[in-house]
C-alpha cells in the first residue's frame, strides 16, 4: 500500500520552491524572508535589517516581538506570520515588484500588512495600484493588502501606536479577521 503524502507538507513544499523562484527572478541568493510560508498573513518590510546577529527573521527584534503581540490581538496563532522585505539587499531594483508579487502568490496569505511607508509602495507597485493608505483595506488578486504607517517609529510613541494599531484592526477586519478594540498591552508600552 502506498503511503499518502501530507498535503500540507506538499503546498510548504511548493511555496518554498516558488519562494526561491521569486528571489532568483530579483538575483536574491537566499533570504530575504522568514516566518511560516504557510501563514494567513504576511508582514511586508521596506529593507532587510543590517545586522546578520538578528535571530528573530526579516523584522528586528523589538518589532517581531511587537508585530507579533498585535497580530496575537487580532486573532492570529503566534509565530504564524511570513515576513518578508520588499527590498532585499542584493535585489535587482527593476525586478522587486516581480519578486514581492510571486513570494506573497507563492505564501497565498489572506491579509498582507506593510509595516512602513517603503513597504507600502512596494506593496502597491507589485499589485499594480496607485498607493496605499494607512487603515485603507484594498482587495487585489484574492486577499486584503492594507498598511499600517511607520510600525517601527509607532512602539515609541503613544499616539503613532493609536493610529498603528487602528490601521492593523482595519485592514483585518476587512480581511475577516476578528479585532478587540483596546491596543494589545504589549503593544503599548
Amino acid at each position: 500500500m502506498t503511503a499518502v503524502p501530507d498535503p500540507l507538507a506538499l503546498y510548504e513544499a511548493k511555496a518554498l520552491a516558488e519562494l526561491a523562484d521569486a528571489n532568483a527572478l530579483a538575483g536574491v541568493a537566499a533570504g530575504g524572508w522568514s516566518g511560516d510560508p504557510l501563514g494567513a498573513v504576511a508582514l511586508v518590510v521596506g529593507t532587510e535589517p543590517s545586522t546578520d546577529d538578528d535571530e528573530s527573521g526579516i523584522l528586528p527584534a523589538g518589532l517581531h516581538e511587537s508585530a507579533g503581540k498585535a497580530l496575537g490581538a487580532l486573532g492570529f496563532e503566534e509565530g504564524s506570520a511570513f515576513e518578508i522585505a520588499s527590498r532585499p539587499r542584493e535585489a535587482i531594483p527593476d525586478a522587486r515588484a516581480a519578486r514581492l508579487r510571486l513570494a506573497l502568490e507563492a505564501v497565498d496569505a489572506t491579509l498582507v500588512l506593510a509595516l512602513d511607508p517603503l513597504a507600502a509602495d512596494d506593496l502597491a507597485a507589485a499589485f499594480g495600484l496607485q498607493g496605499l493608505e494607512p487603515g485603507k483595506p484594498v482587495r487585489a488578486a484574492g486577499r486584503v493588502l492594507g498598511s499600517t504607517g511607520d510600525f517601527a517609529a509607532s512602539l515609541g510613541d503613544v499616539r503613532a501606536k493609536g493610529r498603528v494599531w487602528a490601521a492593523m484592526r482595519s485592514v483585518a477586519a476587512a480581511a475577516g479577521h476578528r479585532t478587540q478594540t483596546k491596543r494589545p498591552s504589549g503593544a503599548s508600552r
